[in-house]
């Protein structure tokens, strides 16, 4: 009788335990929250990790705390203060690099400039692509203003940017590169500057 007793009992307190356990209403998975992996006084990037995949989010506002603008990536955008007003990002998608920059004081934003490799705060150097491989300098925010290109006629489906020097009395920017299956060096020189 004892016997029956304590398999009973057994019996009932495994049923509790297992009753107390399950609920009626499913549980729900807990939403994944964003993690900050960089911010300043007017940009911020976070990081949310769902399903083994990581997402990117960003967002620039202008020093009024107006959005100038937002967006998820890939992978994370790598953030440059290059002066109290400005602010570069730059973007990498598929091997590829692009930059935009953001002027914080006047709520402007930059065109896309491609694998972009120099700038001062009012210019930008990079390789353009779309004309078969002419290396610019132009303002960032004017595509109508300051531009100086230099078209380079090489046998060669890619060029890679090995260096670029700047003259500090005349201005002018040194490009050297190399292109082919050889790595031929060449180099280039550019204006940053009107003609007087």
């Amino acid at each position: 009788m004892k016997r029956r007793i304590s398999v009973l009992f057994l019996a009932v307190m495994l049923l509790s335990l297992l009753s107390a356990c399950s609920t009626d209403r499913p549980q729900s998975t807990p939403e994944p929250t964003a993690k900050v992996v960089a911010s300043g006084d007017c940009f911020e990037v976070t990081g949310t990790r769902n399903d083994g995949v990581t997402r990117y989010a960003y967002t620039v506002r202008d020093k009024s705390g107006n959005e100038l603008e937002s967006a998820v990536c890939s992978e994370q955008p790598r953030v440059a203060v290059i002066n109290k007003d400005l602010l570069g990002i730059r973007f990498y998608v598929d091997g590829k690099t692009f930059c935009r920059y953001y002027d914080v004081k006047n709520g402007r934003v930059s065109e896309s400039f491609f694998d972009p490799f120099w700038d001062d705060g009012r210019l930008v150097a990079y390789n353009d692509f779309s004309r078969s491989h002419s290396i610019v300098v132009r303002e960032i925010f004017d595509p109508d203003g300051y531009r100086a290109e230099q078209k380079l006629d090489l046998p060669a489906l890619t060029i890679t940017i090995t260096a670029c020097e700047q003259d500090e009395k005349s201005g002018e920017l040194t490009v050297k590169y190399i292109y082919g299956d050889l790595e031929t060096e060449g180099s280039v020189v550019l204006p940053t500057r009107p003609e007087e």
